[in-house]
């Protein structure tokens, strides 16, 4: 939980992230945009495409800023956008309207294991540096 509201602290631009990394070597996130704090970010009227090379950089700083002295648990390595947001036929959101994190995980496997291939698969974020 401190770990999902750090990142979104960071960066400053995403509505919401799924913490990923149970038995996994490191720790990853699935994420989605806030569009109107992107646009203000980067100038725009239009929305913002998830491969924006300006909005990478921006989430490439914030990883590393989250990441600097952070010891390994809390660090996030690996951060994917997603373009389709939480489903509540799916029970990704809870009848509260909050994130069922377990159900974003296996609703969105193809994703988590975007996350974790090696190299990164194409559009995974990665800290700076």
């Amino acid at each position: 939980g401190s770990l999902r509201t750090r990142l979104l602290s960071a960066a400053g631009i995403l509505s919401d992230a799924v913490i990923c990394g149970q038995d996994a070597d490191y720790v990853a996130a699935l994420a989605w945009i806030n569009q109107s704090e992107a646009k203000k970010l980067l100038g725009s009227t239009e929305d913002v495409p998830l491969d924006d090379a300006r909005l990478h950089e921006h989430l490439n700083d914030a990883l590393a800023k989250l990441n600097a002295d952070a010891g390994s648990a809390a660090r996030v390595e690996r951060l994917l956008l997603l373009g389709s947001p939480p489903s509540l036929d799916a029970g990704e959101i809870t009848d509260k309207g909050y994130l069922n994190q377990r159900r974003c995980l296996e609703c969105r496997a193809t994703e988590v294991r975007a996350l974790y291939a090696d190299p990164p698969a194409a559009g995974v974020i990665t800290p700076a540096g």
